[in-house]
């Protein structure tokens, strides 16, 4: 019995050090504060940051929850036409009106098969629906696929999506 006792003890022992030297490196992780702030963290991301500067949005999707955003990638706004794409980001009214129209407040999360929203619709930000809908076994969102889920912020989730949701 004594052997079994010391030897659990000298296994505590070992794991609690290997936590005290990876405590630190833990800590050091960053943990986005806002939507925006995790939406600035993805490589896939930087036209929709672009889009929430030039509309003047930071502070909405800076404040207090809940939220949720269905950012559309670079891809999907790789999509659009040169011409149609420009024109969106040089006309503040339109880009804030597009970014209302992917914000939900409300938190909704889209992984699990229980969700509350696979199908129907619920009013986005700038006051219009944003339909929900499957497509086979794929969740869309305004029409686009998810191509990213659930992704935490401290006031609320941001999701992915592969199609800019025009007004």
């Amino acid at each position: 019995m004594r052997f079994t006792l010391a030897a659990a003890c000298r296994s505590l022992a070992g794991c609690l050090f290997a936590l005290a030297l990876t405590a630190p490196a833990l800590a050091a992780q960053p943990k986005a504060a806002t939507v925006l702030d995790l939406a600035a963290q993805q490589k896939n991301l930087t036209t929709f940051v672009a889009a929430v500067h030039m509309a003047g949005l930071d502070d909405m999707l800076k404040a207090a929850g809940p939220l949720t955003v269905y950012a559309p990638t670079d891809d999907a706004f790789a999509k659009m036409s040169a011409a149609d794409r420009d024109a969106l980001m040089h006309n503040p009214d339109r880009l804030k009106d597009l970014i209302l129209g992917c914000v939900l407040k409300d938190e909704v999360v889209m992984h699990s098969g229980d969700s509350s929203v696979s199908t129907g619709y619920m009013p986005s930000a700038a006051g219009r629906n944003l339909t929900f809908a499957l497509d086979g076994d794929r969740q869309t969102v305004g029409g686009a696929h998810l191509v990213s889920t659930d992704m935490r912020a401290g006031n609320g989730y941001l999701d992915t999506i592969d199609k800019v949701l025009l007004p």
